[in-house]
C-alpha cells in the first residue's frame, strides 16, 4: 500500500515537472531496504563520531534559562534516520524527502492535512525545487535538538518548543539559542556589545533589519533580558517557541516518518 501511494504521488509530481511515469515507478521501487542491526549500529557510531557540537541528552534545569537538549542519540534507529534526513535536506532531494513523509502529515491547524497539502504548501511539485524555503527551514530545525514522547515513538523539535517552561508565555518570550551570544546596542555587527548571554529566557520585542553574517541572513531581534536590559541579537540565535516545529513518528514496520511541520498556532 505504501509503495503504491509513493508511486502515485511521485507520478503526479513527475508529470507536473514534465517527466515520464516510468521514472516514478523506478523511484518508488528504489526505496531503501531495511538496514540490518549490525549496519545500523555502524552507521550510528559513524554519525555520532562525526558530530562537531553535540547537545547533551539530558536537559539542565535552571531558573531563567532554557538549556539545550537532544534526546535523538538515545534511540539508534531514530538518530540514524535524522542524520540521513539532514543529508537529504542538504542535497535538496525532493523524492527522498517525500519518501520519509507520512501520508497523513499535519501541516496546519485548520483543514490542511495530508500528503497533497504538504506538497502544495511547500511547492514540492515545482520545477525549481532547489530554491524552496523548506530546505533552509528543515535544515535549521534538524540541528536544534528535541525530545521523545509516547514511549519514544514520537520525536519533536526544536528543544525550545518541546521543553518550553510553562511559567513563561510562549507568545511573548523566547530564548537565546546559543552560548556566548552578544547582546548589542543597535542592530549591527559593528554596534557596541552590552552583554554576552547564554541560553537566557528573553522577551521578544520586535524584529529589526536583516543582515547577512557568515553567509546566513537573519533579522536582528530586539529583546529584553529578565533583568530588564534591552538590546539586539542576531536572529540566528533567537529561539521562538511559537515558531516552526517538526515532528516524527514511528509508523508501520517501525519506520520513522515526518508526521507534522507546523508554525505557531
Amino acid at each position: 500500500m505504501r509503495a503504491l501511494f509513493i508511486t502515485l504521488s511521485l507520478g503526479l509530481l513527475l508529470a507536473a515537472c514534465g517527466s515520464g511515469g516510468d521514472q516514478a515507478a523506478s523511484a518508488a521501487e528504489n526505496e531503501k531496504p531495511v538496514i540490518s542491526r549490525d549496519s545500523l549500529r555502524k552507521l550510528y557510531r559513524a554519525y555520532l563520531e562525526a558530530r562537531t557540537d553535540p547537545m547533551p541528552t539530558q536537559q539542565v534545569k535552571e531558573e531563567g534559562k532554557l538549556w539545550p537538549v537532544d534526546e535523538a542519540p538515545l534511540d539508534t534507529a531514530f538518530f540514524v534516520f535524522r542524520e540521513q534526513l539532514k543529508e537529504i535536506v542538504a542535497k535538496k532531494e525532493v523524492f527522498s524527502l517525500l519518501d520519509v513523509t507520512a501520508k497523513d502529515i499535519k501541516v496546519g491547524f485548520g483543514a490542511e492535512e495530508g500528503f497533497d497539502d504538504f506538497v502544495s504548501m511547500w511547492g514540492l511539485d515545482s520545477k525549481q525545487a532547489d530554491t524552496l524555503r523548506i530546505w533552509a527551514l528543515l535544515g535549521r530545525l534538524l540541528v536544534e535538538g528535541g525530545t521523545f514522547s509516547d514511549n519514544r515513538t514520537v520525536f519533536t523539535a526544536p528543544y525550545y518548543f518541546s521543553t518550553w517552561p510553562s511559567q513563561y508565555d510562549p507568545v511573548d518570550y523566547g530564548v537565546i539559542a546559543g552560548a556566548g551570544v552578544r547582546l548589542r546596542e543597535e542592530p549591527s555587527l559593528n554596534s557596541r556589545i552590552l552583554k554576552t548571554v547564554s541560553h537566557d529566557i528573553i522577551t521578544i520585542l520586535e524584529e529589526g533589519p536583516e543582515e547577512e553574517i557568515g553567509g546566513e541572513t537573519y533579522p536582528w531581534i530586539r529583546v529584553e533580558l529578565l533583568s530588564g536590559t534591552q538590546g539586539y541579537v542576531f536572529g540566528k540565535f533567537v529561539g521562538d517557541p511559537v515558531g516552526y516545529r517538526v515532528g516524527f513518528e514511528k509508523k508501520e514496520g517501525d519506520r520513522w516518518r515526518m508526521s507534522f511541520l507546523l508554525a505557531g498556532d
